[in-house]
This record gives C-alpha cells, structure tokens and sequence, in this order.
C-alpha cells in the first residue's frame, strides 16, 4: 500500500491511499494532471463541507473539490475533480493524517465543464452516487460502492483489491473492480467488463456485455447478446443469455438460456444450452443441448447429449454422443488425420458418419446408421482406416462413393441385422448384377471373416460373414 499527494491551490493537498496495481498507475495520473493544471493556474480547489455552497467556474478553470474527513456530502457545481484523502495541506507531512473514515458522495449537484473525476483514497471507501454527467470513478482503498441509479451517463470504473459494489448506468461503461470480491450489476447500457477478483456478476436483458474473466470462480449471469471471454485457469459459473458467444475458459460451468449461442476454444467445461448451440474448437468437454449442436473441431473425451448434432471432427476426438434426432459426423472436416473416436451407441435417432483420412472407430445408433467410407476432403485425401459397428437394433448402409480415398475397412457386425447393406454409389454400371459378381470374385474368407477389394486399393472386411452375397450389395 502506498500514498499519493494530489495537489491544489492555496496551500492544499490530500493524501490518497491506494492498494498498488492498475489503481497506482492510475493514481499518479490523476496527481500529475491536477499538478499540470496548478501550474498553469487554471485551478481552483474547494474543500468540501456538508455546508458547502454551489460552486462554478468559468473559462478554462478546472473545479476541484476535497474530501478530507468522513461523512455525507452533497456537492453543488461545476466540479471536475472530486478528491477524498486526508488533509496534506500546509504543516502535514506524508502519511501524517490518512483518512480513515468512510465518505458518501451525492453526485447529483455535480454539473462538470469536462469529464467528472472521482477519486476515493479513504482506507474505510467511498460509495458515490452518480449524476447526470459522465465521468470516472477510481476507488483506490478499502470496499467501495459505485451507484450509477438510473442514469445514462457513461462511466469509466475502477476499483482495487477491495471488496466492491458497482451499479453501472445505462449509459457505456468501462468496469475494473480489481482483486476483491466484487458484486457488478449491469443495467440496460453497453458495458465492458473486465472481472479480476472472484466476482458476481449480473446483466439485465436489454443491455449489451463484453466481459473478461481472468480471476476465476466468478458467478456470472448475463442477458442476449453478450460475451464473455474466459481467460482465468480456475473456472466460473456463467449462465447467459440468447445469441450470446463464451470463448475459452478452464473448468467453467456454462449455460445457454436462449435460442442460440456459440462456444468457442473451452477446455473441460460443462456446457448446457436450453436452444441451439455451435461449439467450437474445444477440448474435453461436456455438452448438453436442448436443440441442434453444431460441433466443430472439437478434440479430447467429449461427452454430447443433443436433440439434434453435426459434428466435424479433429484429431484425438473422443465423443459419446446421444442424440434424439439426427447426427451428422464428418472424420476429416477439419484436417484431421489422427485418431477419432465417436459412439453413438446412446442415441435414439438415426446417424450418419463420413470417415476421412486417418483412422477412426465409429459406434452407430439404435436406429438406422448411413456409414460413408473414404471421403475425399479438399486438402487431405489420405488413407482410411475405420472400425464399425453399426449396432444390432436396425438395418443399417454401408459403403462408398465414386472417388474414394484408399484404405482398410472392417465392419464387424454386419451380419447382425437381416436387411444391412453395403452400397458404391455413383459408380453407374452398365449392368449391376454383373459388377456385383466381379466385386464378389475378389472376396476372400479367412477365420470366420470375409474381405473384397474395391477399386482405389481400399479393403472392406466383413467380421463374421463367410457367404456374402449379391443381394447385400447396392452398386448404383
């Protein structure tokens, strides 16, 4: 904790205690500006009394009051700097007399030239009641308590390592509250906020927020149309509203209360969405959607319920998903050629999956899958190697199109449901029956298990299957 000396005329001054960091910086700017006014003798400097009477000034003459003993103040006029410190005036020495008793400022007299500036250096704080006028508040020491009410104005905010209140206006502002543990209520103006301490931080609907969290466990509920950058390695609690975006973020507890929202670069969250959601580039993460996912380069053990998903892939995926409707998934979408994991095996309703370079095990649905092998994607057509189970619940498809990568392919429950197909698609043969009994030539059995060869070098494995015949094939 340090002290900083702002300066007025006729021989006063106050001390300001101040807890270091971002308020230090700032408090040195504060005491350099008023001194450069002083010398340039466009200041004029009031002490402030409960019986002060309405000051004004006029030209280019600053307005600057002192606080300098605790209590209730009203000031009236043209002020532009409101300082509350202890007396440093003619006589004192540095650190003689701090104040320690706590200041209430109504700053609704307050009609500034310029910007208002309040400064609270009492170590017991300042709780100022803001005006019509915008302005910045700075609360240097102890629990401070900043009111916008219910005006417009636009505010710049900060706060130290106190435990502070802060009740934006409805106008913009820019909101520190350091350290503490600070409780930030936002109106219906546009704010942005940046979260230090371990906060709780509330947003009406109708205002607009950016937020930054940095210290972590923080509890966070904000209304449409914000965002929150989660920047802390501890994680919070944020619930937030419809067309809202979180981006980053450790260990946090994440809910969507709106139609849509997007997630973006989480690691090991857990995420609600009670619409839609578009989750991207996470790392191990847990989502539950009420409505359609769009799930986009996620990677690590991943666990999805959804009513309805479309997933693109990255390498080292580990998803168990659990979808009522339909579900999408596309190995290779994002560039991947590594391991991908994705099971489906908890999800009522149908799922496609379209294998890429790389290798990939796949778990289909209880309902019927549509598996596509060896997909082309535009800047990685390497080799496939995938695993299937399409599930022994319902018949299921299987198979190719035209253009196919190379690869190795084992599907290992093909015969456990009558009705399963294997299909090449876009291949347009003269005679169908004809090129079923040429790709059935190239089979081979071993150990219980039947191989062909398709063209492109791309092996296809069928476990369990000795006698595949034509009627499994689609070749169209």
């Amino acid at each position: 904790m340090s002290i900083v000396t702002i300066v007025g005329t006729s021989g006063t001054a106050i001390q300001v205690t101040v807890g270091g960091g971002k308020a230090q910086t700032l408090a040195q700017t504060y005491a350099q500006q008023m001194s450069d006014v002083y010398k340039r003798n466009d200041l004029k400097t009031v002490l402030v009394t409960d019986s002060t009477a309405r000051t004004i000034t006029t030209g280019n003459t600053l307005l600057e009051g002192f606080v300098t003993t605790g209590g209730s103040f009203a000031p009236l006029g043209t002020y532009d700097f409101i300082g509350v410190g202890g007396w440093a005036g003619n006589g004192t020495q540095s650190g003689e007399t701090l104040l320690n008793e706590r200041v209430t400022i109504d700053g609704s007299g307050v009609t500034p030239t310029t910007t208002l500036s309040v400064l609270g250096g009492s170590t017991a704080g300042l709780t100022y009641e803001a005006g019509s006028g915008n302005g910045s508040f700075l609360g240097l020491s102890g629990d401070n308590y900043f009111n916008g009410n219910s005006q417009s104005a636009s505010w710049t905010i900060l706060t130290g390592a106190g435990n502070d209140t802060i009740l934006a206006t409805n106008g913009i502002n820019t909101i520190d509250a350091g350290t503490g543990r600070n409780v930030i209520q936002l109106q219906q103006g546009t704010n942005y906020v940046a979260s230090e301490g371990q906060d709780t931080i509330t947003g009406q609907e109708g205002g607009r927020t950016v937020l930054t969290l940095t210290g972590g466990n923080a509890l966070v509920t904000l209304g449409s149309n914000s965002f929150v950058s989660d920047e802390a390695t501890i994680g919070s609690h944020i619930t937030i509203g419809d067309d809202s975006t979180v981006q980053a973020g450790q260990g946090s507890t994440i809910v969507f209360s709106g139609k849509n929202g997007t997630i973006s670069g989480v690691h090991n969250d857990t995420v609600s969405a009670l619409g839609n959601l578009t989750a991207l580039n996470g790392s191990a993460q847990t989502l539950s959607v009420n409505g359609a996912l769009q799930f986009i380069a996620g990677t690590g053990a991943t666990r999805i319920t959804a009513d309805q998903a479309t997933l693109w892939g990255a390498d080292g995926l580990n998803a168990n998903i659990d979808v009522n409707k339909t579900s999408l998934w596309t190995g290779n979408q994002s560039g991947s050629s590594s391991a991908e994991m994705i099971n489906a095996s908890s999800s009522k309703g149908s799922f496609e999956a379209w294998t890429g370079a790389g290798q990939q095990t796949i778990i289909g649905s209880e309902a019927s899958d549509h598996f596509v092998f060896g997909t082309r994607y535009s800047g990685n057509e390497g080799e496939t190697y995938a695993t299937v189970t399409g599930g022994n619940v319902a018949a299921n498809t299987f198979g190719v199109l035209a253009g196919h990568t190379a690869g190795d392919i084992t599907i290992t429950d093909f015969s456990a449901v009558s009705g399963n197909k294997f299909f090449m698609y876009n291949y347009k043969p003269a005679d169908a029956e004809a090129a079923a009994k040429e790709l059935l030539a190239t089979a081979t059995v071993s150990g219980g298990n039947t191989a062909i060869m398709l063209d492109n070098n791309m092996k296809v494995t069928f476990m369990g299957v000795t006698d595949l015949k034509a009627s499994s094939l689609d070749i169209s």
